[in-house]
This record gives C-alpha cells, sequence and structure tokens, in this order.
C-alpha cells in the first residue's frame, strides 16, 4: 500500500512539470465596447468604457495603446493591439487587429 502512494506521488509530481498553463497578460476587450469608441469623444470618455490603457507612454500622452497578448507552452500564440490617438483631448483615430473577425489592421480617421 505504501509503495504505490509513492508511486501515484512520484507520478503525480512528474506529470505536473509538464503542464504549463496558458497566460493572457494585458487588456482584454470586448467587440461591443470597441464598437461604442467614436471619434471625438474625450479621453476620459474613452477611459470609462475601455479602461486605462496597457502602455502609457511618457513622450506621447496623445496615444494610447490597449495590448493583449496569450501565451501558451512558453510560446506566444495571439497579439492583439488596439491604439488610439488624440488630438486636443479628442479622439481622432483608430487602429489595431484587436477585432475577432479581422486579420488585416484597420483604420478609423474623421475626414
Amino acid at each position: 500500500m505504501k509503495t504505490i502512494l509513492i508511486a501515484v506521488f512520484l507520478t503525480t509530481l512528474t506529470l505536473s512539470g509538464c503542464y504549463k498553463a496558458p497566460v493572457q497578460q494585458g487588456n482584454i476587450l470586448k467587440q461591443e465596447d470597441i464598437d461604442e469608441v467614436k471619434p471625438g469623444m474625450t479621453k476620459q470618455q474613452v477611459a470609462i468604457i475601455l479602461g486605462t490603457p496597457t502602455i502609457a507612454d511618457p513622450f506621447n500622452q496623445d496615444r494610447w495603446d490597449y495590448i493583449n497578448t496569450l501565451k501558451s507552452k512558453g510560446k506566444y500564440k495571439k497579439l492583439k493591439k488596439f491604439s488610439l490617438f488624440f488630438e486636443d483631448n479628442q479622439l481622432v483615430k483608430t487602429e489595431g487587429n484587436y477585432f475577432p473577425n479581422k486579420d488585416e489592421v484597420t483604420t478609423t480617421e474623421i475626414e
């Protein structure tokens, strides 16, 4: 009985070292929230909808980047990025590949 418990313990210990849990980091945005963001909104209005950005660039406070990565088994599987550009505290342009149904970069800009 003791040897069976030791064998089960050692097997469990050995197998648990092989499993690496997927790690998701960054902003997790919903499509509905992204669709609510429109040109002309203020930074405060955008922050209420999307939250604060992942990256705050101290040199360019008029660009907000929302980034999300998924790492599985030590390799990056997905990189999603959504960038917002402001002028005079108003949103003027968005671009990125955070949209689940599109593979290419999408840009929305006011004329």
